[in-house]
């Protein structure tokens, strides 16, 4: 079998729609030819190029109708807000993108497509692409996600370092939200909010803290020794007792990582903290994570819930 005629510079290196290969002179049944995946119905992209989800959807504007935007989890993503690994997963198979009433919602290969009545001043431009604000996909990520992933989300639109937005224009905008599916769990998740957050699995550990009746946890809290030394700045602190929550990604397993954790942990100790590790596993098995928080807190004098 031939090999295909190479293609013009300009659709080489990236994806394009017919209406492109048609100007570029390609002819039908070189856009059928096995060097061009189709991404989306009416595109096509060189096979061994990857592209990124942001150049996805720039894709897949170009043959969606005018007024189309992004919602949901494609829209999350491109916030820069985290998401179960399910739904990240869930992207990659297909866009989700709305249309306002009365439009028909689009159905083509790669586009989960429907209809949403959105006010116009919750829909922003990202790079020429129309999306909802990230107040309004923080509001609607609510009717998919359970209540640590939503507050994860909402942290990390507000954190500290170079914001998305405000904790104001979350609230805000879930007053506009109505009676929507995830009110609920948006009106629960307002008040767990933290600007002072620094990843994630932080903000999960948090809640799953406070949602189970333990005592009020403080997050990065940085610890001194008794001359003002700056010692460590730790993930959860708890207010009233002297006990650390540290959450440690795969990162830690470097060996350096763990040399530098170790003498970390022991200079924490020193100044008379209990230090509690947490890794993935223990926040798939809640239950566990709490009775063992549990156990070193009643040795410090809790009384319990």
């Amino acid at each position: 079998m031939s090999r295909p005629k190479p293609l013009p510079e300009p659709l080489a290196w990236r994806g394009f729609t017919l209406a492109d290969a048609t100007e570029a002179g390609l002819s039908r049944g070189r856009t059928r030819a096995r060097d061009l995946a189709t991404p989306f119905r009416g595109t096509r992209v060189p096979s061994q190029l990857h592209l990124d989800l942001l150049a996805r959807c720039e894709l897949a504007m170009r043959i969606l109708p005018n007024g189309a935007f992004l919602i949901g989890p494609t829209a999350a993503l491109l916030w820069h807000m985290p998401l179960p690994y399910s739904l990240a997963t869930q992207v990659e198979r297909g866009l989700d993108v709305a249309v306002p009433p009365p439009r028909t919602a689009p159905r083509r290969r790669g586009i989960r497509g429907r209809q949403v009545d959105v006010d116009p001043t919750q829909l922003v431009t990202i790079a020429g692409i129309l999306i909802t604000s990230a107040p309004r996909t923080w509001c609607d990520l609510a009717a998919v996600v359970e209540l640590p992933d939503l507050v994860a989300a909402g942290d990390q639109l507000i954190r500290r370092r170079r914001p998305t937005c405000t904790r104001a224009a979350l609230a805000s905008a879930v007053d506009a939200f109505g009676r929507r599916r995830g009110r609920a769990l948006l009106d629960r998740a307002i008040p767990l909010l933290s600007e002072r957050s620094e990843s994630p699995q932080e903000s999960i550990l948090r809640v799953v803290a406070i949602t189970a009746g333990l005592p009020a946890v403080l997050p990065n809290v940085d610890l001194v020794d008794e001359n003002g030394r700056f010692v460590a700045r730790v993930d959860l602190l708890f207010a009233d007792y002297p006990i650390v929550l540290e959450y440690e990604g795969d990162h830690h397993r470097d060996k350096s990582q763990w040399r530098r954790d170790m003498t970390r942990i022991a200079e924490i100790e020193s100044l008379g903290y209990t230090v509690i590790r947490v890794n993935a596993d223990d926040l798939a098995d809640v239950g566990g994570l709490i009775r063992r928080i549990e156990r070193q807190l009643r040795a410090r004098g809790w009384r319990g819930r």
